[in-house]
């Protein structure tokens, strides 16, 4: 009976699966590249469009003199980060060195269309400055 069970289940989950809608991974060479840049006069681009649910690699390069950080909890916590690129989004925060990147892949949360996720910068005297950006979803 047992067995039985185990069988109806993973035929059931089976096109969830391959289809990557249960949490499986992503063919992350098909995801969309995305790259945002720390400069010293904020993030480059400061509009990102995302698709609900659509995978991508996000590239984030600190082009700057100084140290930066681009924060916003809510969105990584909803995000499916890549196991492997959590580290980058501890605690909802990318933080890069002068000169350093960092690479996160992600799949968008299901989020409504026409949310809005804003990011931005805690670094002192960035959160004073127009260090801001935001995530569209569509």
């Amino acid at each position: 009976m047992m067995k039985m069970l185990l069988v109806a289940v993973a035929a059931l989950a089976t096109p969830a699966v391959a289809q990557g809608l249960d949490g499986g991974r992503p063919d992350w060479s098909r995801a969309t590249p995305i790259t945002i840049e720390m400069t010293d006069q904020g993030f480059a681009p400061r509009e990102i469009e995302l698709r609900r649910t659509a995978p991508y690699v996000l590239r984030v390069v600190n082009r700057s003199g100084k140290g930066h950080n681009l924060t916003q909890k809510v969105f990584f916590q909803l995000a499916r980060v890549a196991p492997s690129d959590r580290g980058w989004t501890h605690d909802g925060r990318i933080s890069l060195k002068p000169g350093e990147s960092a690479t996160v892949r992600f799949r968008a949360p299901d989020s409504r269309p026409g949310g809005t996720y804003e990011f931005g910068s805690t670094t002192l005297g960035d959160a004073v400055s127009d260090y801001k950006g935001v995530f569209l979803m569509r």
